[in-house]
């Protein structure tokens, strides 16, 4: 692994002390080396840079080392600056928020549909499916270049998971809609929308909306995370993910636009409270295009993943930093490694985790093959080449380790298996430890 690069400012702010930084650097080193992590991680504070930590390569191709001012995929932090396109459409009076989509849409004949209204978008309780809700989606529709009418016939053709305003379901396709919505209100592509309300009076140069074919200087190649080892990222076309996650964006930009929120006028209360306020019921809460986490520290957040892209941009409202993760491979636990780089810069308790892997024989590793199944769930283990690989159901295979007899780890899927054994040491089933669950396997 290539040994990562560290900038950082240790006199300016007493936030991050010297051995807060060198436990960063420990930390984001061992994530390289564990889960393949290759991007940028910037911490900034009242819009000054505390820590910057730049991993990895732009180019695997080219052996193009990754830049500070590396450009990336963003995905769904684009929902962040569609719903500021919104609201400020509402105060300028060319929309309401509680418009319905029959208003912009008058053509649906669907009921229901037509009583969506633009704050249910917003929040997620407008009923409008994810993208697995478009028929094919991810086999055929995701990949095809398709126009604007073509791409609503996909969308309107869903059928509504809940009455609007009586649930909440995290939708793309409802941020489609919204941008569709801007269009329609200002006369004006959504890019030139954005353009003009965000990125030119916060001078964010390096942000824009990424279209299917567009080169763009600086921006880093794109990879997937199969079976341990990086590939080049499939192909989706952009064509449905307008206002929802097309937008492309450096860390530098991002820690700009939080910083935009610390209360010197850049936005007004009214906005940025209708933006904060928590509009749904689930822990954590939907704002408009921002998730709200309460509690003993306030932070307002999301991510965004894509095939070439793991993001996650946090903004502390209270403390005024900014926390902005990019990477250009996908699949990766960026909102883990949020949680863990939190803990580092507020110096709270923290143990740095180094899977170190014991070395078993073929034999002993032999005892652990085999099929278990949790329900209707199948976990293959599998012995290949004095290696095992774990596969749960259709996914790809990992490798994983032993770090004690009877325990293994995944490198790049963070995962923990232990086995279960009877008194004679027959393995009898496996508990799965993944993102804070726990999953039994019994062994057929």
């Amino acid at each position: 692994m290539q040994k990562t690069i560290k900038i950082f400012f240790a006199l300016l702010f007493p936030v991050i002390c010297s051995g807060q930084s060198a436990l960063l650097h420990q930390y984001l080193s061992a994530q390289q080396e564990r889960i393949g992590f290759n991007g940028v991680v910037l911490v900034t504070k009242n819009g000054r840079t505390l820590y910057q930590e730049i991993t990895g390569k732009a180019s695997q191709e080219l052996n193009v080392p990754m830049s500070p001012h590396a450009v990336f995929r963003i995905a769904s932090i684009s929902k962040q600056f569609t719903a500021m396109l919104v609201t400020l459409a509402a105060q300028e009076g060319r929309l309401r928020l509680d418009d319905s989509l029959a208003v912009f849409f008058p053509a649906l004949k669907d009921t229901l549909w037509r009583r969506i209204s633009l704050k249910q978008l917003l929040s997620h309780t407008s009923g409008v499916p994810h993208n697995e809700g478009i028929t094919d989606y991810w086999i055929l529709k995701s990949r095809l270049p398709l126009s604007k009418e073509q791409a609503l016939t996909e969308i309107f053709g869903m059928r509504l998971l809940f009455t609007p305003g009586t649930g909440m379901k995290y939708s793309s396709p409802a941020y489609f809609l919204l941008a569709c919505i801007l269009e329609a209100a200002y006369k004006r592509p959504y890019a030139a929308i954005l353009e003009e309300k965000i990125l030119q009076p916060l001078q964010m140069k390096h942000t824009g909306v990424l279209t299917t074919g567009r080169i763009v200087p600086g921006m880093a190649s794109a990879y997937h995370l199969l079976n341990d080892s990086l590939i080049a990222a499939p192909h989706r076309d952009l064509s449905l993910m307008k206002g929802s996650g097309d937008l492309y964006s450096t860390a530098e930009d991002l820690a700009k636009w939080n910083y935009s929120f610390s209360g010197n006028s850049t936005w007004n209360d009214n906005l940025q409270e209708l933006l904060f306020t928590a509009h749904t019921q689930q822990t954590p809460a939907y704002g408009y295009g921002w998730f709200i986490r309460q509690g003993k520290r306030r932070a307002y957040f999301h991510g965004g993943g894509t095939f070439g892209c793991s993001a996650i941009s946090a903004w502390y409202p209270d403390e005024k930093i900014s926390v902005v993760i990019l990477s250009n491979v996908s699949v990766l636990p960026v909102n883990e490694m949020w949680s863990d780089i939190e803990k580092i810069i507020f110096n709270e308790p923290f143990e740095l985790k180094t899977d170190r892997a014991i070395q078993l024989s073929a034999g002993e590793l032999q005892a652990f093959a085999g099929r278990y199944a949790q329900q209707s769930q199948e976990l293959n283990i599998q012995l290949l080449e004095g290696r095992l690989y774990a596969k749960l159901g259709n996914n790809p295979a990992f490798e994983i380790f032993p770090e004690e007899k009877g325990r293994f780890f995944g490198k790049k899927v963070n995962v923990h298996f232990t086995f279960q054994q009877d008194g004679e040491g027959n393995v009898m089933g496996v508990e799965a430890e993944a993102r804070g669950e726990r999953r039994y396997f019994k062994r057929e």
